[in-house]
């Protein structure tokens, strides 16, 4: 296979690996949650906060002040995505797709007073993790276990309201705390992951995967494999076929993501059912 015989491709692999292990564990909340989108209107509001970091000038040349600009969008987002439980009189579903076609608006508006905002967005919406850097990789990994640490250290409160919101609320559990460091972690996962991947393939990576597995097995620990080897699998052949082919890597990737998604619904016969929920 091409992708092992080149240095720069394997850097790119163990990202998406990286990166679709961490946030394939939050597309596992998302989705049971019923919050499809909110992983989509996070990515953009991490992108909002960058297009303003360019707009600054605080583009490649600073790329850490231009991170903690995109990281304190991400951060007011999670705030605004745990409030949003509270609305009990429009669905949250509703208010995150506002979110995200609100951030992607401004995001244009901003990036047309860029010499170079078309290159921006592609930037933001395909990403360019082929050109990722080694030490990319190293902060991936720290981030990964940073985020990895909190999320086994409150996965009991976190699957608990994931399951069954009303019932934690009825056992003590404070759901607005809860869903703001959910949502915060989630945010600096997104953040960084957009800068590597953009925002097309972080969707993918959240939502694909998680969705398969729930198609194809019960219980939880299963799931959470089955997700993982999906996202090796669609990686690995996304990035041959971007190598063979040409084509960009992420739409490369989220390609083959959805073939796999399409395989696997209809090898298990879960096309159709509703199983999200389940």
């Amino acid at each position: 296979m091409m992708i092992f015989q080149f240095h720069f491709v394997m850097l790119a692999l163990l990202l998406c690996l990286l990166l679709a292990g961490m946030l394939g564990v939050f597309g596992h909340h998302v989705v049971r949650r019923g919050v499809i989108f909110v992983d989509l209107a996070l990515a953009q509001v991490a992108a909002l906060g960058s297009s303003v970091g360019i707009l600054l000038g605080w583009g490649e040349a600073f790329p850490l002040r231009n991170f903690a600009l995109s990281l304190a969008f991400t951060l007011a987002g999670a705030a605004l995505f745990s409030w949003f439980r509270s609305r009990k009189n429009a669905p949250i579903e509703a208010l995150i797709g506002i979110t995200y076609a609100g951030a992607m608006a401004f995001s244009l508006l901003i990036l047309e007073k860029s010499a170079t905002g078309s290159e921006e967005l592609k930037e933001m919406l395909v990403g360019s993790i082929l050109t990722v850097p080694g030490w990319e990789l190293w902060a991936a990994a720290a981030l990964t276990f940073v985020v990895g640490s909190f999320l086994w250290l409150a996965r009991r409160p976190l699957f608990r309201i994931t399951a069954d919101p009303e019932a934690a609320a009825a056992q003590g559990l404070r759901l607005g705390v809860w869903d703001f460091l959910f949502y915060a972690a989630f945010g600096v996962m997104v953040t960084f992951s957009v800068k590597a991947a953009g925002v097309l393939l972080v969707f993918a990576f959240l939502i694909v995967p998680s969705l398969a597995s729930i198609m194809a097995v019960t219980g939880t620990r299963a799931r959470l494999l089955y997700g993982w080897v999906f996202s090796l699998i669609g990686c690995v052949v996304g990035l041959e076929l971007s190598l063979r082919l040409d084509w960009a890597a992420g739409p490369s990737i989220v390609g083959v993501f959805i073939v796999l998604m399409i395989v696997s619904g209809v090898l298990t016969g879960k096309f159709g059912r509703k199983t999200v929920g389940g």
